[in-house]
């Protein structure tokens, strides 16, 4: 992992890093409810491809 701050100061290594975005060819389409603000809990398990439980563990581990 490239440290932000080195990516700030430094064009040749910001020049080196450009060319990599194989992570964008994994980005999809987020669902949303009909208000367009929303999402159920199913369609973020599906959207991170995980399941349910997992979403489940993680909203309750942060709510507060």
């Amino acid at each position: 992992m490239i440290n932000e701050s080195a990516l700030l100061e430094s064009k040749s290594l910001r020049d080196g890093v450009l060319e990599r975005t194989e992570v964008l060819d994994r980005v999809k389409a987020l669902s949303l409810l009909p208000d367009g603000m929303h999402v159920t809990t199913a369609m973020v398990a599906s959207y991170f491809e995980v399941g349910l439980t997992a979403i489940r563990s993680l909203v309750l581990d942060h709510r507060a």
